[in-house]
């Protein structure tokens, strides 16, 4: 995969060492209600739109016809089926947790046909042998009321039901061929205008560039940032509560019947931030940036995992920020974003250690924020930080390290150092620079 172009249309995150704190008190409770209705009774309600089979995570029908007429001879035979588990919605519908599978394969042979249009006629049968290729119209009146008032024992999963218990439990029986991750199971859980909301702007053009997609994500991860960002928007860093996965569920719960204004200043603040990132980095957004070492005095980015954490706090700093006052410090702000995450241990500990801690969270958060405010809330009488355009016509005409005297070869791993020392008095002219690694300057700074 190069730069620009995800040819596997996933998104790679960057593993960071997290700490597990996802417990839920005892005393929370779900509700259920079990009962053993006929396969004719679950029809109606979804053909009445009252039981959502296939909920937004479009999760595929993969059964095969062989496995799916398999199903109807257990019917037929009076073999005990395995149980399906339901949630009820707010508006008392119930979306189908698990057994969407079996369901799908019950309600396509009563109508004739699977989900693709395809004609579902039986195969495969052990023992109603007679029965091949026959389709549910063909059959005896007795044997379709075999099929019509067979029973399912249900387990549905009350409204009243705490939401994280809820969660944890939908997330173990969660075993299909390719288990649904968190974001599919949210999407499952909580349908509306707010969910709606997070899938469009997943899809804004400049999102899905920075990301490298092409087309939706497979897996929903890129529906996951934008909720990622909306949280924080919402809460503020200030209110975070680990774990991660509980502080995003609950912001989906508090807003799934988002209202339009609610709407509308996301919408803004969401594309605002991306709109000054794309320009600020490109395609390095959301990614780190390595120095050198003592063997490789060379630093560079990573080529593709993305930093959720570099990305929670890129994007919640310019949501509400001006882009002109941006645009007008792009060169120092970009300069400063790559010094801490080279120079400044505790900005990358915040960033690849216990990610997800409170401390760890407003680590980093404040440190970028005070970072940003002096760039841009701060005019300095005295610059201290060489220009953009200085630093390109220093690497065309000399990429050379000052210090070790090694070519440098990434022009984000060069810093502009001051000849005589800033502190010093040294000022910030073309005639008191040099180019140097970061690794080295560092280094140097050390020393001294």
């Amino acid at each position: 995969m190069d730069e620009e172009v995800n040819e596997l249309n996933q998104i790679e995150i960057e593993k960071t060492q997290e700490e597990d704190n996802d417990t839920i008190p005892k005393e929370r409770k779900t509700y259920t209600d079990k009962s053993d209705p006929e396969v004719e009774s679950l029809y109606g309600k979804y053909k009445r739109g009252r039981l959502i089979l296939q909920p937004e995570f479009q999760r595929r029908f993969v059964w095969d016809t062989g496995k799916s007429s398999r199903l109807m001879e257990s019917a037929l035979l009076d073999i005990p089926l395995p149980v399906i588990y339901l949630s009820e919605e707010k508006d008392g519908r119930e979306t189908v947790i698990d057994g969407q599978q079996r369901l799908t394969a019950f309600f396509s042979f009563m109508d004739g046909k699977f989900p693709d249009g395809k004609d579902f006629k039986l195969t495969s049968l052990k023992v109603y042998t007679d029965l091949k290729k026959k389709a549910f119209k063909d059959l005896s009146e007795e044997l379709q009321d075999k099929i019509k008032y067979c029973t399912i024992r249900t387990i549905t999963f009350k409204k009243e039901s705490d939401l994280d218990l809820k969660f944890e439990i939908f997330e173990r029986l969660n075993t299909g061929a390719v288990s649904l991750n968190f974001q599919e199971l949210r999407n499952c859980m909580y349908r509306g205008p707010y969910n709606s909301l997070l899938k469009e702007l997943a899809q804004d053009q400049d999102f899905m560039y920075l990301l490298g997609l092409k087309s939706p994500e497979d897996r929903m991860k890129d529906v996951e940032f934008v909720l990622r960002f909306a949280a924080f928007y919402h809460s503020t860093y200030l209110n975070y509560k680990p774990p991660i996965k509980r502080f995003l569920n609950e912001d989906m719960e508090k807003y799934t019947s988002i209202k339009e204004k609610e709407i509308t200043e996301l919408r803004t603040a969401f594309k605002n931030a991306v709109s000054i990132i794309r320009t600020l980095l490109d395609t390095h957004a959301f990614k780190r940036f390595y120095r050198g070492s003592e063997k490789n005095k060379n630093g560079f980015w990573e080529p593709k995992k993305f930093n959720a954490s570099l990305y929670d706090i890129l994007m919640y700093s310019f949501a509400r920020e001006d882009k002109n006052k941006v645009y007008q410090n792009l060169d120092s702000i970009r300069e400063a974003l790559i010094y801490l995450m080279t120079n400044d241990q505790e900005f990358i500990d915040s960033i690849e250690l216990s990610t997800s801690t409170i401390q760890a969270v407003q680590k980093r958060f404040d440190k970028w924020r005070l970072t940003l405010q002096d760039i841009i809330g701060i005019a300095q009488k005295e610059p201290r930080c060489f220009s953009m355009k200085l630093k390109e016509e220093l690497y065309k005409n000399y990429s050379t390290c000052a210090i070790c005297n090694q070519k440098i070869n990434n022009i984000d791993d060069t810093n502009i150092d001051h000849i005589e020392q800033y502190w010093k008095g040294g000022k910030t002219i073309p005639e008191n620079a040099r180019l140097t690694h970061r690794y080295c300057n560092l280094a140097r700074s050390r020393k001294n």
